[in-house]
């Protein structure tokens, strides 16, 4: 039996506890949770000067992406990042493996205990088979000719068997609304499993909304400049989201990714639509794409429940949700600390159905155990570091 104690403990699920103690044993299993040294021997206690929190996760991934860390340019928007993805993702398939592993090893000395990954072929598959983290992933749909839907599908389809194959939790799911035809999204709703989770990119550019109101803008351009055709494509939408939201399986627990451009009249319509909605922000990624972040306080005001993602080494630096954290706690010095970490556990957890282990420090729970090292009077800073207890 371990006995850990910090300046303070975010158990996520309580009040935090200054100078707490957790009991863990051999397995990291939670034990107790005790607000004081109650009958334990003080020579027993390791005190670890900071906080303690559960075990990350990470809701929004592309590990398949990792062999492409420092080979995009930044701040290209949207459109220039796609196009530059497409003209890079392809190498040696040796190469993407290892990154791949690299990756992963990443997120698990960043603590990170959890991950929601896309995938649009398998070449992360065994890593997540073989992994101490756990992976749901999401089998991503692109496809905006009408005609090629089927085919799109399809595709999916088989990659799912081979993550049945290695008993990996997995859903099919759509790219983004400019790049999905309403005959691939109609396709994804019909065959959708009620129990998955799923997840699409939301208004991570400005054109998105202009592409949905009047068919036109940069991204319009972007899917002509690939030889797509738009004469199928009927705009007049006040926003994406308000064009597409009713395409996805309606009770589905429904993550919503980068939200850049996403207004509060968006998020009501987005609540009211569908009571399991989940938002993620990927602050580090909307920098290095788009130069900006959401308005996170705005969703801190409407009680949205928000989650964090790293994206991928595409569009990142890291895959540290803490890097993550500490751009929103500097931007936005207004939201708390415990906001934060339960956007980055028990959230997290909550959308991909696995709260039951992890999220939270709780009596059976498994959540993995991080130590946030540097903190400001229990304040998350830019000095703030972070080290994986177990």
């Amino acid at each position: 039996m371990r006995y850990l104690s910090s300046n303070i403990i975010f158990p996520i699920s309580s009040a935090p506890i200054k100078n707490g103690v957790i009991s863990i044993d051999e397995n990291g299993e939670i034990k107790a949770i005790s607000r004081a040294e109650n009958n334990i021997d003080p020579n027993l206690i390791e005190f670890f000067e900071g906080i303690l929190c559960p075990g990350f996760v990470n809701t929004h991934c592309h590990l398949e992406l990792s062999h492409l860390k420092g080979k995009i340019q930044e701040h290209t928007h949207i459109d220039g990042f796609v196009k530059e993805l497409q003209s890079k993702r392809s190498t040696n398939e040796l190469e993407i493996q290892e990154a791949i592993k690299i990756a992963d090893a990443e997120m698990w000395k960043n603590g990170i205990v959890a991950v929601g990954d896309i995938s649009n072929g398998n070449s992360s598959f065994t890593t997540k088979a073989n992994s101490n983290i756990y992976y749901h992933t999401f089998l991503e749909c692109f496809g905006f000719n009408p005609s090629q839907a089927k085919e799109v599908y399809s595709r999916s389809k088989g990659l799912e068997v081979g993550l049945t194959n290695l008993n990996l939790p997995k859903s099919i799911v759509a790219h983004s609304p400019y790049s999905v035809s309403n005959e691939l999204f109609d396709l994804i709703r019909v065959n959708h499993q009620s129990d998955q989770p799923i997840c699409i990119h939301n208004q991570e550019n400005k054109d998105e909304n202009t592409f949905y109101q009047s068919g036109e803008g940069r991204l319009a351009e972007m899917l002509q400049s690939f030889g797509i055709s738009m004469d199928h494509w009927e705009a007049n939408f006040e926003s994406s989201l308000k064009g597409y939201l009713k395409k996805l399986p309606q009770k589905a627990k429904t993550l919503l990714v980068h939200n850049t451009f996403t207004s509060e009249n968006d998020i009501d319509f987005a609540e009211k639509s569908n009571q399991n909605i989940f938002w993620c922000f990927c602050p580090n990624a909307n920098q290095y794409i788009e130069n900006t972040l959401p308005n996170i306080p705005l969703f801190v005001k409407k009680a949205a429940k928000c989650t964090i993602g790293t994206d991928s080494l595409a569009s990142n630096y890291a895959l540290s949700v803490l890097d993550e954290l500490k751009v929103v706690s500097k931007t936005f010095p207004d939201i708390s600390t415990a906001t934060l970490l339960e956007w980055a556990t028990i959230n997290g957890a909550q959308f991909l159905g696995i709260d039951d282990q992890f999220g939270s420090f709780e009596v059976g729970k498994k959540p993995g155990i991080n130590w946030i090292k540097h903190s400001e009077n229990g304040f998350i800073s830019e000095k703030s570091d972070i080290e994986k207890l177990k």
